[in-house]
């Protein structure tokens, strides 16, 4: 008997054998049988409803290590920076700035971490489908969930600073920012874990398997109902919303002028802070719904665009809060003893937007 490793596809109805490689422990068919199937880290599958083709998995995953290692590095680097600059950190947006990184900085770290301690061979430290597998797929839910609660937030905040301006007033808001934040998402998983189950019998024994863990790594099962329901939905209702903030506040910064600056300074300043905006809603997440369109071509390249994108979104993050703010920048300057920068703009936390009222006190 001669044995063959794969990867069953119950949509299709066949077993996928692409990716897997069949291992005999001396040599000879008569022996144990390890199977080595590629483990999926591709950053596309925080979206995609289907299984990511396995002739793209490793390129994929290879991308999004390095995407998200240079995320990491430049989130890192953001909160450092801003987080002792008084000036800037005393402000309502820089303040939601850096839990939004903050939370951002959690979620791609767990996500990348997975290549350590999840192994191809399933002898890393959590093996698939395991409990632990479970536990810090659960964490991986709640931590991306969060980061999407403050995206809106930031949709939330723009809106009535730059749209709405005046009635913008809120009380104690990083207290009911973070209760909000961290707390709103805390039920999805254990909803997920303990309901997202599914009886069936094989060979007249009853089995309990669950559709909420993917089979090849420690993430939610692409296509199921929870994957849907408890995941993709509350994401897209922040995408698509956010999206909707980010034409109001396109509107605004359209009209915004200058009387200092020429035309082409002018049509600068509005690029720089049109991107900016959507660095801050994370509108580039909306490329993860066309992904689900029934087109595999389509799907692929769609996938390398949303990878690209969003997981290079903390260093965006660094671009946007860090290089391009020319009043972080004045404060370190001064703080080393340097001349301070001129001819640059001084803008808020930000350095992306139209001039607003003050946040200090809203």
């Amino acid at each position: 008997m001669v044995y063959k490793c794969g990867v069953y596809r119950p949509k299709k109805g066949t077993w996928d054998y692409e990716g897997c490689d069949t291992m005999y422990e001396s040599g000879s068919t008569g022996s144990s049988v390890i199977c080595s199937c590629n483990h999926n880290s591709s950053f596309a599958v925080l979206m995609s409803a289907e299984e990511i083709d396995p002739g793209y998995i490793e390129t994929q995953t290879l991308l999004s290590q390095i995407l998200l290692t240079g995320s990491i590095v430049g989130l890192f680097f953001t909160i450092a920076l801003i987080v002792p600059a008084r000036p800037i950190i005393k402000t309502r947006s820089a303040k939601v700035n850096i839990c939004f990184s903050f939370s951002l900085l959690l979620a791609s770290l767990a996500f990348i971490l997975q290549d350590l301690l999840v192994k191809p061979d399933n002898n890393g430290f959590i093996k698939l489908m395991s409990l632990e597998c479970a536990v810090y797929t659960m964490v991986q839910h709640y931590l991306w969930l969060v980061v999407f609660v403050w995206t809106a937030i930031e949709g939330v905040l723009m809106y009535l600073s730059l749209v709405r301006v005046f009635g913008s007033h809120i009380s104690k808001y990083m207290i009911k920012f973070n209760v909000i934040a961290w707390g709103l998402p805390l039920g999805f998983p254990f909803i997920g874990y303990f309901l997202c189950k599914n009886e069936k019998t094989v060979a007249g024994v009853k089995v309990v398997e669950s559709t909420y863990l993917a089979d090849t790594m420690c993430f939610l099962r692409s296509g199921s109902p929870c994957f849907y329901a408890l995941f993709l939905a509350p994401i897209c209702l922040v995408i698509l919303s956010n999206c909707v903030i980010f034409l109001l506040v396109l509107n605004v910064i359209r009209k915004s002028t200058n009387e200092n600056l020429t035309e082409k300074e002018q049509i600068q300043r509005q690029l720089k802070a049109a991107v900016g905006v959507m660095v801050l809603l994370g509108t580039g997440w909306i490329l993860g719904i066309f992904m689900n369109i029934p087109a595999p071509e389509l799907q692929i390249t769609l996938q390398y665009v949303f990878i690209i994108l969003n997981a290079s979104q903390g260093i965006f993050v660094f671009v946007f809060y860090v290089l391009l703010n020319e009043q972080l920048k004045e404060f370190w300057c001064s703080k080393f003893g340097l001349s301070t920068l001129k001819g640059g703009s001084r803008t808020d936390s930000t350095a992306t937007f139209p001039a607003k009222k003050d946040d200090n006190n809203l």
